[in-house]
Parts: C-alpha cells; sequence; structure tokens
C-alpha cells in the first residue's frame, strides 16, 4: 500500500544514479585464483563427450522435434476443422443433444414431398372447423346456460369466419363483421383497413408468391374459456377466451429441398370477446365485441404483416427482418405476442 501523502517517502519517485558517476568511481578488479594457475590438459572421457555433444546440438534437436510436433498438431486441427465443417454441412450436432439444423423433409420413394404439415407439430392438428372445440355450456350468472351456449356458438362462427373463411382469406371481412353487434362494427371495419386486423383475422397479401394453398386446408388447435365479469363501464359481460394455433399452406416450389414447415406460416393467438348482457345496453349493442387481442406470426415477411395480412417469408427481406418470435410458437410456455418485431 502507498499513503496519499505527496510527501510519504513511499511517494517520493527514486532518485536516479548519475551513470556518469558511477562509471568514474575507481574499483578495485579481482582477479580469481584459477586465472593465476597455469593452464593444465586433461584427456576428455567417454560421458565429457557425450556431455558436449549434447551441448552443441540439443538445441538443434528440440527445434527439430518441436516442428514436427506442431506439424503435428496443425494437421489434427486442421482436419478437426474440416470435420467440424462437414458435420456442419450435414447437420450432424457437434455436441450431444444440440443439432444444428432441422431433421431432414419425410419423403416418399420418389424422393417428393410427403405434405406441408408432415414433421411438423401440426401433423396432429385438426383442419378447418374441426380444430374449434366448445366447452360445455354452464350458467355462469347473471347469464344463463342458454345465454352461454349461445355466446360461445356465435365465438365460434366468428373464429370460423374470421381465421378460415375463403372470403375473408381473401380480402372480404363482411360476413364476419355481419356477427358483432351492430354499434361495433363501423370501428371494427377499420381495423381492416389499417392493418390492424391480423390480431383475430386472417387475410392473404394480395398476389402472395408463393400462394396459399387452399386444397391443404387451415390446421388449427387451441382452447376456449369463459367467465362471467364486468367491462370498465360496468355492465356485465360474459367474457370467452379463445387460444388457437392457426398453420396455413403456401404453395413453395420443390418443397422436398427445405426443411418441415418451410411453406407454413403459423399464426398464435389470444383474443377475448365480450358479450355484453341484454339487461345492461341498448339493442344495438347486444351481441358480440371484441375486447382485446395479441398475435405473433412466424414465417411471414415485416411487409405483409405490417398491413395486416400474411405471405411466405422464404428468403428474407433487406432491413425487415422476419416476425420470428423468440421462444418456441408451439411450445406450452409461449404467450401471444412474445417476442415478435417488425
Amino acid at each position: 500500500m502507498t499513503s496519499d501523502d505527496p510527501a510519504s517517502p513511499s511517494n517520493t519517485p527514486p532518485t536516479a544514479p548519475d551513470r556518469y558517476a558511477v562509471a568514474s568511481e575507481p574499483e578495485r578488479i579481482r582477479v580469481p585464483d584459477w586465472m593465476r594457475e597455469p593452464a593444465t590438459e586433461h584427456a576428455l572421457t567417454r560421458p565429457d563427450q557425450l556431455r558436449l555433444w549434447w551441448e552443441r546440438h540439443a538445441g538443434k534437436l528440440f527445434g527439430g522435434v518441436g516442428a514436427a510436433v506442431a506439424l503435428v498438431l496443425l494437421a489434427v486441427l486442421g482436419w478437426s476443422g474440416f470435420s467440424a465443417v462437414q458435420r456442419i454441412h450435414d447437420g450432424e450436432p457437434l455436441l450431444p443433444g444440440r443439432a444444428t439444423s432441422p431433421a431432414p423433409r419425410p419423403v416418399d420413394e420418389s424422393g417428393n414431398s410427403l405434405g406441408p404439415f408432415v414433421g411438423t407439430p401440426a401433423e396432429k392438428f385438426a383442419v378447418g372447423e374441426a380444430a374449434i372445440t366448445l366447452p360445455a355450456a354452464r350458467a355462469a350468472a347473471p347469464f344463463t346456460a342458454k345465454q352461454v351456449a349461445d355466446a360461445l356458438a356465435k365465438v365460434k362462427q366468428a373464429l370460423v369466419q374470421s381465421r378460415l373463411d375463403s372470403s375473408m382469406l381473401l380480402g372480404d371481412p363482411e360476413k364476419f363483421l355481419a356477427l358483432l353487434a351492430p354499434d361495433t362494427r363501423t370501428e371494427t371495419r377499420k381495423d381492416f383497413a389499417t392493418g390492424d386486423s391480423l390480431t383475430y383475422a386472417t387475410q392473404i397479401l394480395r398476389d402472395s408468391n408463393p400462394r396459399f394453398e387452399f386444397s391443404d386446408g387451415i390446421r388449427g388447435s387451441g382452447t376456449v374459456e369463459y367467465r362471467s365479469t364486468t367491462d370498465d363501464n360496468g355492465i356485465r359481460v360474459l367474457a370467452i377466451t379463445t387460444r388457437f394455433l392457426w398453420v396455413y399452406s403456401f404453395d413453395l416450389p420443390r418443397p422436398q429441398t427445405y426443411p418441415p414447415g418451410a411453406e407454413l406460416v403459423t399464426l398464435r393467438d389470444e383474443v377475448i370477446w365480450h358479450v355484453p348482457h341484454p339487461d345492461d345496453v341498448e339493442a344495438t349493442s347486444v351481441g358480440l365485441w371484441l375486447d382485446s387481442g395479441d398475435v405473433t406470426v412466424l414465417n411471414a415477411t415485416c411487409t405483409a404483416i405490417r398491413k395486416g395480412k400474411i405471405d411466405l417469408e422464404t428468403v428474407g427481406e433487406a432491413g425487415l427482418p422476419a416476425a420470428a418470435p423468440t421462444g418456441d410458437i408451439y411450445g406450452p410456455g409461449w404467450r401471444p405476442g412474445d417476442g415478435e418485431e417488425c
């Protein structure tokens, strides 16, 4: 440790000696005794000869051995590097349990793809309307069991029209809007004009390339829940929450050359629908309302997403990263809106 006191001896820089004064100081030279004695010759013994030979050649010997060892190490490292690169190219894991590329796409005997959903989690999803399973309708005061059943049926219709129907996919939302309460239709229609409808409705970007493939069907999986509550205005409502994965297939040329799922666009949403109690609102407000929602889209371009639509991300847009979530969109721990950025 040193003192903070500038005058402290430990903080005073040492004075460099005057090299000229040191050089001029007289000093008696002492000669060792062995230099005073006459030199005598001795015959070299075999051990002495070996010692002298070792002293002369040890440096060269070690240098040669070192060079040989270095060449061997370089060869081993070079082969290891080539092997690692080759394994990455072939899709093999460098460490146990860590794959560097997706599993290969399943193909038939002719090398053709077995289908767009094969080899993906969506392979086990139901097709179309069969994906929407409603819970049992029970009374949730002040709503009767029949009112609950009617509200659930209305929500199922809305899901079909918003995520599955061809008219919506091609850009016409009117059949969906007709299912909503009259007082909310005008405001909701604006969402489609401003590109804010993707949270609860799917439309395909016009002239998308590759094009959407209707014949493959749309796969889905999700849940529907409901509860009785009141909204911010104190109106009694039946709140119905739908959480779904929707998977759309596009006609990707030569799909067998891509990993599984390359031609799929996946949406994961969470939408809360409100059905107000008819005793608490005007007749024009009776029916289905959109309360809130969120969505994450995987494998579509930001150009389409910003317009409230989807297409297939194939090569990546310059300066427009794909709206991929931070985690697995199919994973159980995922929540709508996780990580997508456009």
